[in-house]
């Protein structure tokens, strides 16, 4: 696991109808709830004054699965055009590397500890399972976009696979450990 310092890489968060928070990781809904919200709340100090609800600083979190949530990071590269000669093998490679060097492909668990330091409870939220009930706990009952539909799906190998679930352990753990929506993190 790799530690995030909030001063440079900050919690992007919004703000439910609800008074409680939701927060932006790539691949986990971030272009649907930005698309919903469209705000971001950057928080670089864990005492960052945020509004509350019933006197308590909550987050509401999706967590998708880490192979699936890696593959549609690939997807999302390559459908930017960068280094299309690339291969998913160097991706995989330039992450281990340097595991900050796209924010689609950032490790959960950082971003969950950080996470503690600056919310009183936080509940995680299967994605996509357990998305539209993530956005009713926060308040919110209007349309759901749907977005980030690509064409193009990359399929990892079976050796590919084994590498990232060996990269992304501890996400996975925390994926495998909900079991219903609004689970209490418990780190």
């Amino acid at each position: 696991m790799h530690q995030m310092n909030l001063k440079h890489y900050p919690l992007l968060a919004f703000k439910y109808p609800n008074n409680k928070y939701g927060i932006y990781i790539f691949k986990n809904g971030y272009t649907s709830t930005h698309k919903i919200f469209k705000q971001c709340i950057k928080i670089r100090e864990p005492d960052t004054q945020l509004n509350s609800y019933n006197n308590k600083k909550v987050l509401l979190v999706p967590i998708r699965n880490p192979v699936d949530r890696f593959e549609s990071a690939i997807n999302t590269f390559y459908s930017y055009k960068r280094d299309w000669d690339c291969s998913i093998d160097k991706l995989i490679s330039r992450h281990q590397q340097n595991p900050f060097f796209n924010p689609h492909f950032f490790e959960v668990l950082p971003i969950l500890k950080n996470a503690k330091l600056c919310f009183d409870e936080i509940f995680l939220y299967s994605f996509p399972n357990h998305f539209e009930q993530m956005l009713c706990d926060g308040g919110y009952n209007g349309n759901l976009p749907h977005e980030n539909i690509g064409n193009k799906k990359v399929v990892l190998t079976a050796k590919q696979i084994e590498i990232v679930k060996n990269i992304y352990a501890e996400d996975i753990k925390i994926f495998e450990s909900i079991k219903a929506p609004g689970q209490t993190l418990d780190l």
